[in-house]
């Protein structure tokens, strides 16, 4: 079991801060659309809620620690699912203004290549090589 270096653990959680950032950014801008359903902006709404009420799913007082833990997760995942029910092209419209690349965008794909096209085929005839006729004979 090989320790990485601390610089790298340092990296790796500035990554997940500025990743967490982005999101609330995200869904800041999201929540101020008009566009976006007024029932998909429950979503958060209902996790603030649940993070100041006083009903807990673990209660802090039983589970020193636990208990906090549970109510960072669901409002985390409260934010996580804003974001996949909101539609799709309002997002994609809202990162590239505040980041400048498409969700799920590879940063490797230029302008030169070409578009990709995703579709099922099947094979109409298929016409036998000739070589391996031959090798058959």
């Amino acid at each position: 079991m090989s320790k990485s270096s601390p610089s790298s653990d340092l990296q790796e959680t500035a990554g997940f801060f500025g990743g967490l950032i982005k999101q609330a950014r995200l869904a800041w801008r999201l929540l101020n659309d008009s566009r976006v359903p007024g029932w998909v902006k429950l979503v958060p709404v209902a996790g603030l809620l649940y993070l100041i009420s006083p009903i807990d799913l673990i209660p802090d007082l039983m589970l020193p620690g636990l208990g906090e833990v549970d109510d960072i997760v669901l409002l985390l995942l409260a934010l996580k699912m804003f974001v996949d029910l909101s539609p799709p092209g309002i997002v994609r419209e809202h990162l590239e203004d505040l980041f400048g690349v498409a969700k799920g965008a590879r940063p490797d794909q230029g302008p030169s290549s070409g578009p990709t096209i995703d579709a099922s085929y099947r094979i109409l005839d298929e016409v036998p090589n000739e070589a391996s006729t031959e090798d058959a004979r």
